[in-house]
């Protein structure tokens, strides 16, 4: 596909809501008033993942034409390494000489698997609100599924989700907005129910899901997604079976 029939989502190493989308004229616009630069995150939709403008040749070149030639050097001299980088590797740190790109491109992993533990969270919460609603669901009558609200956080889950598998990470908020919703109202439900095993498994379903669209480090990430599957996997199995 043409750079100038694409769409671009991009956002920055440290931000974890998208801008776009952007056409390439709107998007060199940017450049050229200092709103993005080579390193800046673009959503790769082929690839399914965020990847920095400077990794794609074609996006660089018509982004910042003078840009591709210094990369290309810079690569060639293998980066520079400063008088305090070689210090803290004599004293063992040798991770201090790592050129920041690599920084950037831990950060990037971790937005990409954040978004898709994000998304398999949110699959199972609506497969667990839907599934044991499903009668009133199929009736398809608004007012028989306004009147089962576990019914409606099922439908906002499943939407959710089918944006984050399409690309679209402006979505953010509203996880957000979800998860603090979810806990809520089935927090509330279970704790007037004196059911402290379902009310922490819908703590750390929210938490989880909450942590893992806004955690910049791989590890931290990590931790979210596992705490958030294990919730939304023992709240699935709690509401299917009661």
């Amino acid at each position: 596909m043409s750079l100038s029939t694409q769409e671009f989502y991009i956002r920055q190493i440290e931000e974890t809501e998208a801008r776009g989308p952007f056409t390439l004229e709107e998007l060199t616009t940017l450049a050229e008033n200092g709103k993005a630069d080579s390193g800046t995150l673009y959503y790769d939709a082929a690839a399914e993942e965020w990847r920095k403008i400077n990794t794609n040749p074609a996006l660089l070149e018509a982004l910042f034409p003078s840009q591709k030639s210094l990369r290309a050097k810079a690569q060639e001299n293998g980066g520079e390494i400063t008088v305090k980088a070689m210090l803290l590797a004599a004293e063992g740190r040798p991770e201090a000489t790592h050129h920041p790109a690599d920084s950037d491109n831990i950060r990037a992993r971790a937005a990409d698997f954040g978004r898709k533990a994000a998304m398999a969270i949110l699959f199972i919460n609506a497969a667990a609100y839907l599934l044991p609603q499903i009668n009133v669901v199929r009736t398809a009558q608004l007012h028989a599924i306004f009147q089962a609200p576990f019914a409606l956080l099922g439908l906002l889950n499943l939407g959710l989700g089918a944006c984050l598998a399409l690309g679209a990470v402006s979505v953010y908020p509203w996880i957000r907005f979800a998860a603090l919703l979810g806990l809520g109202f089935a927090g509330t439900l279970f704790a007037l129910e004196n059911q402290s095993y379902p009310l922490a498994l819908s703590a750390a379903n929210a938490l989880g899901l909450y942590f893992t669209t806004s955690l910049p480090h791989m590890a931290a990430v990590r931790a979210a997604a596992t705490l958030g599957l294990a919730g939304a996997c023992g709240l699935a199995h709690t509401l299917f079976t009661t």
